[in-house]
């Protein structure tokens, strides 16, 4: 009897331990998601652009101002207006902003990576790939990184978009991630989170690649449907099922990542329900310390 009380007791010392243990840090949720902002300009001569933009901006934004999430990054934001239309509508709930970059004059798209964070932001460095092939060269696709001061306390996040159209091109920047970004600024003294679309599957081979190229890893998906770009988006085609957009992190002391899962936000249009974008939002929520 007296070992089943001490047996009870010290399950209830650890549990109470574990609960401090979390309570002593800031709890953090960082969403990342590709929301399919091409630029409205090209809408007169090709049909790809014509993604009801300007429906899905300001309901993009009214979900955004009410998810209160701490820190976001977004893919695809590639077109002006609604890069301003969006800092602009975050401006309260997120005031520090990291717009999308292009560097130099040059005919291509930004990088269409946005980070918006309720606190202060430094930027620390942006990589452009220079690799992209086919529809992909359009845009200066790059990984950017910046510091986050939460109190006390600092993490680093990068944010990217990885090519769709060619793996040879996908090879070059899972090395130049890991040699610019990764292998200057990973260490074991901070939290460090790289989030976005890989255009990766995680069933294929070549995120394996991936996971080993980056020194990183990715929380457990807990989901019936653990898809952030399938067939049951109103955008998609359908027989298209995969995890392509991750949030992934280091491994120590100073932070613990404890759940991720997938959103799927929809409006209406026309009576009917339409997604808000081609790909989900993948979140995780961690504890910094």
């Amino acid at each position: 009897m007296i070992r089943k009380k001490v047996s009870i007791i010290l399950i209830i010392i650890g549990i109470t331990n574990s609960l401090s243990a979390q309570k002593s840090g800031d709890s953090l949720t960082i969403a990342s998601w590709n929301i399919q902002m091409l630029p409205k300009v090209y809408q007169p001569f090709t049909k790809l652009t014509r993604k009801k933009q300007s429906i899905r901006a300001p309901k993009i934004i009214q979900y955004l101002n009410a998810a209160d999430f701490d820190l976001i990054v977004l893919q695809e934001v590639f077109d002006r207006s609604i890069q301003k239309e969006i800092a602009k509508g975050l401006i309260v709930n997120y005031p520090y902003q990291q717009m999308p970059i292009k560097e130099g004059f040059t005919w291509k798209l930004s990088s269409g990576v946005m980070i918006l964070s309720k606190y202060p932001i430094k930027f620390l460095k942006n990589v452009i790939f220079n690799t992209s092939k086919k529809s992909d060269k359009a845009a200066q696709k790059s990984c950017v990184l910046v510091q986050v001061e939460i109190g006390s306390k600092t993490l680093l996040l990068g944010g990217t978009h990885l090519d769709s159209k060619s793996q040879e091109s996908r090879y070059l920047q899972y090395e130049m991630t890991k040699n610019e970004i990764l292998t200057p600024y990973l260490n074991d003294s901070l939290p460090f989170y790289l989030a976005g679309d890989f255009n990766t599957s995680s069933s294929h081979e070549d995120y394996k690649k991936m996971i080993s190229d980056f020194g990183l890893t990715s929380f457990s998906l807990d989901d019936e449907r653990p898809y952030t770009y399938d067939e049951y988006n109103t955008w998609n085609e359908t027989g298209v099922r995969s995890w392509i957009d991750f949030i992934f992190y280091n491994e120590n002391q100073h932070h613990q990542p404890f759940k991720q899962y997938i959103l799927r936000p929809t409006l209406s249009f026309k009576g009917s329900k339409m997604d808000m974008a081609d790909h989900y939002q993948i979140v995780l929520e961690t504890v910094i310390y």
